[in-house]
């Protein structure tokens, strides 16, 4: 059976545990084998306060449900027998069938009122406390009167009281940790566990666990020196000290600690040797007073760790609202620039067609109303870019990812043939290296990224007879980054611009046509993206763009 360490402390998604048919004789040969040791113990002590299947026959149930019913059936019948019970099959079956009834009465307890099924098993107050009172308490309470009218107690209140107690304090601390740091996978027949100090870091301000085997240490030494049955209540006290201090899943490791040091220990035959505690108490007041603190600690863990969970979501809760907080500041700035720059910019080409509309009325001349016709429609076509620009900022702050395989090389093609009518275009040489010629990613963020970086390299390419401009445009891949690159020999941005150019309406150049926005949202579209942006430029020599989309989009 395959064991996995899993880093948290439960399962969220409650699913049913896969079955195979070699599980059925596992599991009853798994009973058996507790059966037996509870037995061997016996040998010793002659004592029935150890009846180590009944908790583990409530953690098969509450993990593969009601299958198992066949099996701790069986597993009790086997049990009578070692122990020697008289009488016909008819009785023994008769007797044999308090297991199944108790477990299945635990199970069914509390899967009724439990909403999000055994899963959830002991992850809040309200279900601990439904699981001692219903998955624990009220089958107890059934075992009992089976014990009282069909076995050897001869209807000794007193026996049965005893044999009460020891069930539901052996359930209690070895149901509980294992029940809450074990979980049946759903995929295979195995399990995964919670590592206990991963999870007691969790729901602790202290993240060692140091302090836990010191008091285990303390434990270990006291069982020498310290008899149980005089001093139990030295045990209880530390439970909940540990409680108040650590938190559920450490007390309920201690407690089960308690148990396995102070009630099966003692009983080897061994024991008698060398530790002080002589065997398995049978007082009803020493099993009440343990039950009671062991209930009570495990109880003030449960609260404890819930107001820390409380206390971890509310400082959650708090740094997102400082973060929704700093990102309302930031936006409020931008709005009041965009405002400013939102009035110029369209104010100024409407303000320049007025004009030269007022002066075309005037002249009334047609030589000059061609020019004044073309200044027009570069002032519309100054105003459609900006209008174009402040879309593409809407949709990259408002649109939601739409993740597709996108095909880099007709994506940039379709960009350039855009750009074919800008100033300058015909003299530029493209090149192009797509070794990685596909990418997974939102294709609408991904033009706009393309499309401002391209238009730059082409709007930004120095003049001259001698020079020969070119834009090279490349792909690949770089660790787990899809690479793009975008080099150019034009212009060029000064140093001192270089930390600015992403600055919403900043302007790098004294030849920039543009509003400032389009590097902007450039970068504003990349970080939607998860991805990083690199820059290299020199003045007078020409840029360098890189592009880095994350590889898990990459198909």
């Amino acid at each position: 059976m395959q064991i996995s360490l899993n880093e948290t402390a439960r399962p969220v998604k409650s699913v049913p545990a896969k079955w195979v048919w070699w599980a059925w004789p596992l599991l009853l040969t798994f009973l058996v084998s507790i059966s037996y040791g509870s037995y061997y113990l016996r040998n010793f002590t002659d004592s029935v306060l150890l009846y180590l299947p009944t908790p583990f026959a409530i953690i098969l149930l509450y993990w593969y449900g009601p299958r198992m019913l066949p099996i701790i059936f069986l597993n009790e019948i086997v049990t009578l027998l070692l122990w020697g019970a008289s009488g016909s099959w008819i009785r023994i079956a008769l007797i044999a069938s308090h297991a199944p009834i108790m477990t299945y009465a635990s199970w069914f307890l509390y899967k009724r009122t439990n909403s999000e099924g055994v899963k959830d098993l002991l992850s809040s107050t309200d279900s601990f406390i439904r699981f001692v009172l219903l998955g624990v308490f009220v089958p107890v309470l059934i075992n009992s009167v089976f014990t009282y009218h069909y076995t050897f107690v001869n209807k000794d209140i007193y026996v049965v009281s005893l044999i009460f107690l020891a069930d539901f304090l052996t359930i209690i601390t070895i149901a509980t940790p294992l029940l809450y740091f074990l979980s049946p996978k759903a995929d295979s027949f195995s399990f995964t566990i919670a590592k206990p100090f991963a999870t007691i870091s969790l729901e602790q301000r202290t993240p060692k666990a140091i302090q836990f085997w010191v008091i285990v240490t303390g434990f270990v030494a006291m069982i020498f020196f310290v008899d149980f049955d005089t001093y139990w209540y030295i045990y209880g006290v530390i439970s909940i000290i540990v409680a108040i201090q650590r938190g559920f899943a450490t007390v309920i490791l201690i407690n089960c600690i308690i148990f396995i040091l102070n009630y099966i220990l003692p009983v080897l035959d061994f024991a008698d040797i060398f530790l002080a505690s002589k065997g398995s108490t049978k007082s009803v007041s020493i099993h009440l007073g343990m039950l009671a603190m062991i209930i009570s600690s495990s109880l003030i863990g449960r609260v404890i760790s819930d107001l820390w969970k409380i206390e971890y979501k509310l400082t959650e809760q708090k740094k997102e609202l400082e973060k929704a907080n700093s990102q309302l500041t930031k936006t409020n700035s931008e709005l009041d620039r965009f405002v400013y720059s939102l009035s110029h910019d369209i104010s100024a080409p409407l303000k320049s067609i007025k004009g030269l509309v007022n002066l075309s009325r005037i002249e009334n001349s047609p030589e000059h109303s061609a020019l004044y016709l073309s200044k027009i429609d570069t002032s519309i076509n100054k105003l459609e870019s900006f209008i174009a620009e402040v879309l593409d900022y809407s949709r990259t702050n408002r649109a939601e990812l739409q993740s597709e395989k996108i095909h880099l090389d007709t994506v940039i093609m379709e960009l350039i043939e855009d750009f074919k009518y800008l100033e300058n275009f015909q003299k530029i040489e493209f090149k192009y290296d797509f070794a990685a010629e596909y990418v997974m990613s939102d294709k609408f963020l991904l033009k706009v990224i393309l499309s401002n970086l391209i238009s730059n390299a082409i709007k930004y390419q120095k003049i001259g007879t001698d020079h020969r401009p070119f834009i090279n445009i490349s792909s690949g891949e770089e660790g787990q980054f899809t690479k793009i690159k975008i080099e150019d020999n034009g212009e060029g941005i000064a140093p001192q611009s270089q930390e600015r150019i992403f600055e919403m309406f900043y302007r790098g150049s004294s030849n920039s046509t543009g509003s400032g926005l389009g590097l902007y949202i450039l970068k504003e579209a990349i970080e939607k993206l998860n991805g990083k942006i690199e820059m290299n430029s020199e003045l007078g020599k020409g840029s360098s763009f890189i592009i880095l989309i994350p590889s898990s989009t990459q198909v």
